[in-house]
């Protein structure tokens, strides 16, 4: 078994979305000797599933059926492009039930630092993939909105339709192709996304 690590890690020096709540780790250390950290960040920090409550729809992280969450998902390479549009979709034969995850130049570049750039999905191709009614989108970018686009619909058309969105992975050890997708979201109750450990599996 070839396990893949496609998530992000959490500390104070990660790059974070601009206007994002910093991360930041305090430790504690009790009279007892043992040790405790208080840690600080946003729901949206590193690797994260965006629940509709993101868009303002209606619906936090716990609607999402667990199982959503682990299965057959498909790796598709979108190489030079800034924006995937539904032209680049339309040979790939999505399926109904897939999980799609975008490998973009953002994994090539690396998430060391946050760039004022990045590969991201259009409203058009968001739309194109609800219709075809996939289990889940992953892209490798701390967000799947283009800058500046003049609507949200790379996240509501998808969140509507309660497919969940899975931002902040990074592909870069993961060839095109078919995996098993584990990537279960913290427990959290009442809020609009969540962290995840994300991983790719090869038998």
């Amino acid at each position: 078994m070839n396990i893949i690590d496609i998530s992000l890690p959490i500390h104070p020096n990660m790059p974070i979305y601009p206007g994002n709540q910093p991360t930041e780790f305090n430790k504690i250390v009790k009279p007892s000797g043992s040790q405790l950290t208080a840690m600080t960040f946003d729901s949206h920090a590193g690797t994260h599933v965006d629940a509709p409550a993101h868009a303002g729809l209606e619906g936090s992280t716990e609607v999402f059926p667990l199982e959503t969450f682990y299965g057959l998902a498909r790796v598709i390479a979108i190489e030079n492009t800034p924006l995937i549009t539904k032209k680049h979709l339309l040979d790939q034969d999505i399926q109904a039930g897939e999980r799609i995850l975008f490998k973009t130049d953002n994994s090539t570049r690396g998430h060391d630092i946050f760039h004022d750039s990045w590969t991201a999905l259009s409203s058009e191709a968001a739309a194109f993939l609800a219709s075809k009614k996939v289990a889940l989108v992953g892209i490798d970018w701390f967000g799947i909105k283009q800058k500046g686009a003049p609507d949200n619909g790379a996240h509501t058309e998808l969140l509507s339709k309660q497919i969940p969105i899975l931002e902040g992975i990074t592909l870069k050890n993961a060839e095109p192709g078919t995996y098993i997708l584990s990537a279960f979201p913290v427990a959290y109750l009442g809020v609009d996304g969540a962290q995840t450990r994300a991983v790719l599996i090869q038998e």
